[in-house]
């Protein structure tokens, strides 16, 4: 055997090494939190569609850190199984995929969090135009029900901005880390690493 049918053989079992590894360690779950779904809805209209609303105050050490690291991540924020917070809940895919009912679904994954009014946290990330919208809607649905609704007031819009500006919904999951996370890159790199020594080693050992 010369030189080049062995470098070949090397390198087609360091590639299939390479392939063969990540999947023996599968990447691990990661707790998802998620504030970017916002609601105009009032306190008494998110109750009555059967979201759980906890004071910021109120939230355990953990909850409160995890809420503001959300925030600041951009709406979304991701830790390992284990490092959650007790007010959340975190279903993974497969109990949401028994469940039919998508509000049954959203209340489980759901709290909504009521920011106190001078508190200095981060902003919340929900676009405030969205109570003019929300507003707007209304006005145009019930004027399809045959009610005469005039066009919202600066103060009603501002009010509704107030409201979507205190309470905020935090939502959580137990899902796979995004493709960008260290633990999916530290599986693609040797895939990629296998493909090619494996390709480079096949050429040398089919080449003359």
């Amino acid at each position: 055997m010369n030189r080049r049918d062995t470098l070949g053989n090397a390198l087609l079992v360091l590639g299939v090494v390479a392939l063969i590894g990540p999947a023996l360690f599968p990447v691990q779950p990661v707790l998802y939190h998620d504030t970017g779904d916002g609601s105009p809805a009032n306190e008494s209209q998110l109750r009555e569609q059967g979201y759980r609303i906890v004071a910021y105050e109120n939230l355990s050490e953990r909850g409160q850190r995890l809420y503001v690291e959300t925030l600041r991540a951009g709406g979304e924020y991701t830790v390992p199984v284990g490092e959650g917070a007790p007010e959340f809940s975190y279903p993974d895919s497969e109990r949401l995929g028994e469940m039919e009912d998508y509000d049954e679904r959203r209340r489980l994954t759901t709290v909504v969090i009521e920011r106190p009014p001078e508190a200095g946290l981060p902003p919340a990330d929900e676009p405030l135009r969205a109570a003019e919208y929300s507003l707007r809607r209304e006005r145009r649905e019930r004027n399809e029900e045959g009610e005469r609704v005039e066009t919202p007031s600066e103060a009603a819009v501002e009010e509704r901005q107030r409201a979507i500006a205190r309470y905020d919904l935090v939502t959580t999951r137990t899902d796979k880390p995004p493709l960008t996370a260290t633990p999916q890159l530290l599986r693609i790199v040797p895939a990629l690493l296998g493909i090619f020594a494996i390709g480079t080693g096949g050429y040398l050992r089919s080449s003359p």
